[in-house]
């Protein structure tokens, strides 16, 4: 065994003694076949309520190191852009704006199979953003199915969502943003 072999094989024990100790979900987290629960709140019947993306925020399990709180943040894939060969990952479009969660996302599970094995690296994108991170998924992902991204502190629903420019209903030629531009 090299000392090359020994470090890398040091610090990867390292990182796992130090993820155990910071779990990524929030306390109270419970993963079927079908669903991600936190606490009593089932991720599929938040989505359904609320829309997508919609942010879930919960007490850390965490014993006192990283910050108090995880926000869970619940996206719809829009779009898949498959394969190009071996060296090229299939890509997800997802309806969220991911610029907030670069740095802070610990996690990604799909919601409606989060025990799914065989995950590669895919690449997330936000829809009209060159943001894009990294993350383990199964290559079974396809538009419609949701995604739940839990992030490091508390992070607010208007953080990750796009603004789109909508027509007011009442004028063809006015350009409303929906807010209060003063």
């Amino acid at each position: 065994m090299s000392i090359m072999h020994t470090l890398i094989s040091y610090r990867a024990m390292a990182l796992a003694a130090l993820y155990e100790d910071c779990p990524p979900w929030p306390a109270d987290t419970a993963f079927t076949d079908r669903d991600i629960s936190i606490g009593a709140q089932s991720l599929t019947a938040l989505a359904a309520q609320r829309g997508t993306p919609c942010v879930l925020i919960a007490p850390s399990s965490a014993s006192g190191r990283g910050e108090e709180y995880r926000t869970v943040v619940v996206t719809t894939i829009l779009d898949r852009t498959p394969r190009r060969g071996p060296r090229h990952p299939m890509e997800l479009t997802v309806d969220c704006d991911l610029g907030a969660l670069d740095s802070r996302v610990l996690d990604v599970l799909p919601v409606q199979c989060p025990n799914a094995r065989h995950r590669k690296t895919t690449p997330l994108r936000s829809p009209r953003t060159q943001t894009a991170i990294r993350v383990l998924l199964p290559q079974t992902c396809a538009p419609g199915d949701l995604l739940a991204l839990t992030c490091d502190g508390t992070i607010t629903l208007g953080q990750v969502t796009t603004h789109h420019t909508r027509i007011h209903p009442g004028s063809e030629d006015e350009q409303w943003q929906g807010r209060c531009l003063k």
